[in-house]
């Protein structure tokens, strides 16, 4: 069985029933090794259960996960930190720049 689904995103996608889609994963190997990237979405009624993708495909989303959970974790911490903080707690940009020594004005100290 065989069936189209509409993606939120307005793309559609061929659904293959689960039994073909376990019946032909030595097949999909072989695409994946040839260098196909299309993955193949299955399930048992006419929308999409599972999919099955190559591990290369797996690994670069695990990759912008780890990096949107990093960047999520970041804008927590920074958004804490300046509701937290207190005005008398602040300072200017050139001073920071300076306690890191580095030259506030930009022209290596020319200026």
């Amino acid at each position: 069985m065989e069936a189209s689904y509409d993606l939120p995103n307005g793309n559609r996608v061929r659904v293959i029933d689960t039994t073909t889609v376990g019946q032909s994963l030595g097949r999909i190997l072989e695409l994946y090794r040839g260098g196909a990237t299309e993955p193949v979405f299955f399930g048992d009624q006419p929308r999409p259960e599972g999919v099955v993708i190559s591990f290369e495909q797996w690994a670069e989303y695990e990759a912008i996960k780890n990096e949107a959970e990093f960047e999520r974790r970041t804008e927590q911490i920074a958004r804490g930190r300046i509701a937290s903080s207190r005005p008398e707690d602040s300072v200017s940009f050139e001073d920071m720049m300076r306690e890191y020594g580095l030259d506030p004005d930009g022209d290596g100290g020319k200026g």
